[in-house]
């Protein structure tokens, strides 16, 4: 398929019980966005970690690109606006590439379904959290992995609604088929979180993206937090996920536009305009830019002591929907 910025594309949702146990899932009505919200989620859907490693060399606009042509290779788009997973190329596939592929999928329609769905702005990978942000660290639950081996698992996103403060808790997970056992260990890693900065989650959701039938559906368990409680800096929370959004803007080409700084992506037919406020662009730029080692550390010490830094200089009428995408 091809993504177009004005096509309309649906996914039907399910929705199961509370009860970890109970898989009857019932109609939970149908997920329906545009082209331009796809790539808005693919944008940013899950920014790796990459502050985490000791890689130099970051290539934003590759990475988007990527991401585009795995989503507008393996899936297909039916007469009325549904999508599946392109069974026809799943044969020249081994288990291994149609997992990660089921984990792309699965990450990008899940940031599709928190914004649209839920009206969280961003969603960060909760190991950067962990990493540098989190006194104390929640609990990680232990399963026994397929190998034999003891693993360690916690819930893939943590989520947040500028404008309104609330947050999410999200468990993905990318199958070919529906298992029982992999929602029970989603419901598990999603409820590990009870508090965030004192407030209970608005959602603790695994959500299942199904991509082996005829259709690509979705199935949410949403159980209530309990046990874990972390805090977190709301300006690492921001800086987490708008920092390699500067980065793409600095390779796009960036353009103010009255308060807002654009880039424009092109990708073969479609034209797409990524952009945030120009205040915030021009906060994190020096560290994008990476020109003296110490910015970010410096920028980690500036926030900690006032965790609403970023927020506090975004214009009130912008919060919303920081990350612009037209």
């Amino acid at each position: 398929m091809k993504i177009k910025r004005g096509d309309i594309y649906q996914i039907k949702l399910y929705l199961e019980p509370k009860k970890i146990s109970d898989h009857n899932r019932r109609d939970n009505g149908t997920l329906s966005f545009t082209g331009v919200e796809l790539i808005d989620a693919i944008v940013s859907v899950g920014m790796p970690d990459v502050y985490l490693t000791e890689k130099k060399i970051i290539d934003r606009k590759e990475e988007i690109y990527f991401k585009i042509r795995l989503f507008e290779t393996f899936v297909s788009l039916l007469p009325k606006g549904e999508l599946s997973f392109d069974l026809a190329r799943k044969d020249y596939l081994d288990s291994t590439e149609v997992g990660a592929i089921n984990y792309w999928l699965g990450m990008i329609l899940t940031t599709v379904l928190g914004k649209k769905k839920y009206s969280y702005e961003y969603m960060v990978h909760l190991s950067m959290v962990l990493k540098l942000s989190s006194q104390p660290p929640i609990e990680k639950y232990q399963f026994l992995s397929a190998n034999g081996k003891t693993t360690y698992k916690s819930p893939d996103l943590i989520a947040m609604n500028n404008l309104s403060g609330f947050y999410g808790v999200f468990e993905s997970k990318g199958c070919s088929e529906y298992k029982k056992e992999t929602m029970e260990k989603g419901f598990v890693q999603a409820k590990s979180i009870e508090k965030i900065n004192t407030e209970s989650p608005k959602n603790s959701l695994v959500v299942m993206t199904v991509t082996g039938k005829d259709k690509i559906e979705i199935i949410e368990k949403d159980p209530e937090g309990e046990e874990g409680r972390i805090k977190v800096n709301l300006s690492f929370l921001q800086m987490c996920h708008y920092l390699p959004i500067v980065e793409l803007i600095v390779e796009l080409g960036p353009e103010e536009q009255e308060d807002w700084t654009f880039g424009s992506l092109v990708y073969e037919e479609e034209k797409y305009s990524i952009g945030i406020p120009t205040v915030l662009y021009k906060e994190l730029l020096p560290i994008a830019e990476g020109k003296e080692e110490n910015l970010l550390d410096e920028f980690l010490e500036k926030i900690s002591s006032k965790e609403t830094y970023l927020l506090d200089i975004v214009p009130d009428e912008a919060r919303q929907h920081i990350l612009h995408v037209k």
